[in-house]
């Protein structure tokens, strides 16, 4: 195992051919004994650079991007909304105190909530792709990965880490991090999105060392917020680690610890690696929920970190499925009781390349779909989950609703967007029988959203008196990608 990352190659020079996008990535999902969320249609890119400074210039203004520049109006019910003609297929969702930044095959885009307008748009370059973003941003800046498609072999090569200010537009670093090491025949995918994260002062994202073969690899790589330098990288390929664990993939940092789970002999186990060298973990913690093997990305295993905690789970979609949380300051893994949750819904359209849905947290609370624990069944209620204890605060039921997504939390509870005799409708929960019910939309009308999608919940985020909503299944021009609530629409 090498002490430092192996070095990356030269950035192409201007006139190296790259090959165009041939389409957007449209997922396949499959749902197994567990959801595995399987892979999107994946993409090829050039070879890459670490970087080693900052930069200050800003992104492509409103206009330059081949985008419509009108201020869009709303459809059904939404203050304003945006469609797949207007954005391309959705990746992910930032927001400032005012604004929204939508993700999409395209790019990056900030809106003002209040109207639509565009602030500032990044583009991926040679018509690439962006692949992946971070589920979270630390201090106002957020982690991406970008590609570009490629015929041969048809998937996406996601192997460019970037910054990027969420408020100003301005990338973080002169030159993007390379994920694939000189010589390696593989590369990273969409999948392998499910180690991109961002907290404190380090980013985790996939790599591709030189024993990785092709797009599926479990190797990890580690680079410095301010500087773009990387700190390390792992080159195991499918070979365990010293200590006997396989990397499965699965990865976040939290407060500059990056966090992994991997396959230790017949068990799951959660390791922590700090600033060294990633030969032998700081920290490592059993996993005694996870009873299926975790040693491969397309495992059941589920990462994500929101509030400050980190959130841990593997066999969602079985009865006896886990979920543990850990903050910085605590020093064990805490188990979260999922009695009475409908955790499946947790691995919902969750393959690494969006945000897990349905989990939304604060800093003290999780909530949780209440409902039963099976694919497409019965989801009608919220379970909110003390994150200091782990203990279940309470649960209620929503009436006359047989399908739930959790969109944003609220400063008292969480909104709910809900399936009402097939119209999508929103609710807002703030304890047991303290619902209040939204308005219902028309589905129809140019919204081409559908009340009652489990496989693609859509996303929400709260920003000051609006919530933002995006669907991630909308793969047609018209289509809605993205629709915004003033504060009325959304009590």
């Amino acid at each position: 195992m090498p002490s430092g990352p192996p070095p990356l190659p030269p950035t192409p020079p201007p006139g190296t051919r790259i090959w165009g996008r041939r389409g957007p990535a449209v997922p396949l999902v499959a749902v197994l004994a567990t959801i595995v969320a399987a892979a999107l249609a994946l993409t090829a890119w050039g070879p890459g650079s670490s970087s080693t400074a900052a930069i200050r210039q800003p992104v492509a203004p409103p206009g330059t991007s081949g985008r419509p520049t009108h201020i869009p109006q709303g459809k059904s019910g939404f203050a304003w909304s945006l469609t797949n003609a207007d954005t391309g297929v959705f990746v992910g969702m930032w927001s400032t105190p005012s604004s929204v930044v939508l993700g999409t095959d395209s790019g990056l885009t900030s809106y003002d909530v209040a109207t639509g307008k565009r602030l500032w748009t990044w583009k991926p370059p040679h018509d690439g792709l962006l692949c992946n973003m971070s589920h979270s941003t630390s201090e106002g800046i957020g982690a991406f990965v970008y590609g570009r498609w490629a015929p041969d072999p048809g998937i996406e090569r996601c192997d460019r880490l970037q910054t990027v200010s969420v408020g100003s537009g301005r990338l973080g670093w002169a030159h993007p991090v390379g994920l694939a090491a000189e010589g390696s025949t593989g590369f990273p995918d969409r999948v392998s999105g499910e180690s991109l994260s961002i907290s404190g002062n380090v980013v985790s994202a996939p790599f591709a060392g030189s024993r990785t073969r092709g797009h599926d690899g479990t190797d990890l790589l580690t680079a410095d917020v301010p500087t773009g330098q990387v700190r390390w990288s792992t080159d195991f390929g499918a070979a365990a680690m010293p200590n006997g664990c396989q990397l499965s993939g699965h990865a976040q940092a939290l407060m500059g610890t990056v966090y992994a789970v991997a396959q230790c002999g017949s068990a799951a186990r959660l390791l922590a690696f700090g600033a060294a060298s990633p030969t032998t973990p700081v920290w490592e913690s059993p996993l005694p929920g996870c009873r299926y093997p975790v040693s491969h990305r397309t495992s059941s295993a589920l990462m994500t970190v929101k509030a400050d905690h980190l959130l841990v789970g593997c066999d969602l979609a079985s009865p006896g499925g886990a979920l543990y949380t850990l903050s910085p300051q605590a020093s064990r893994l805490l188990p979260v009781d999922t009695s009475g949750a409908a955790t499946v819904t947790a691995s919902y359209d969750y393959s690494g390349v969006h945000a897990p849905a349905n989990v939304p947290m604060t800093a003290d609370t999780l909530y949780l779909v209440k409902g039963e624990n099976t694919f497409n069944a019965r989801a009608d209620g919220v379970i909110a989950v003390d994150l200091a204890t782990g203990r279940q605060r309470w649960s209620t039921t929503l009436p006359g609703v047989s399908s739930v997504t959790l969109m944003s939390p609220t400063d008292a509870g969480v909104e709910v967007w809900a399936n009402v005799a097939g119209r999508p409708s929103l609710y807002t929960v703030t304890g047991p029988d303290r619902v209040r019910k939204g308005p219902s939309l028309k589905s129809g009308d140019g919204g081409s959203f559908a009340a009652d999608n489990p496989v693609r919940p859509p996303r929400g985020v709260r920003v000051g008196g609006y919530l933002a909503i995006a669907f991630s299944g909308s793969y047609g021009a018209d289509e809605m990608v993205l629709g915004v609530l003033r504060s009325g629409g959304a009590p």
